[in-house]
């Protein structure tokens, strides 16, 4: 797994299933990979993308404390 530090920014692509029944694809870019992608053809105007920025991490593995 790709290590993302805080402030990174990504592109998510997404495209749903198509009519053929073919999977649904999700793929992450950087800038300089999202406009290699649409320069090759391999991502049109008309498909979803989704900018992230990165904020920071959360570790998952502690309980979280209740306000009481």
């Amino acid at each position: 797994m790709a290590r993302m530090v805080k402030g990174t920014k990504r592109y998510v692509f997404l495209r749903g299933k198509a009519e053929n029944e073919d999977d649904i694809v999700i793929d992450i870019f950087s800038k300089k990979e999202l406009d290699a992608a649409l320069k090759n053809g391999r991502l049109t105007l008309e498909d979803n993308i989704v900018k992230v920025e990165v904020l920071g991490r959360v570790d998952l593995r502690k309980p979280q404390k209740s306000k009481k």
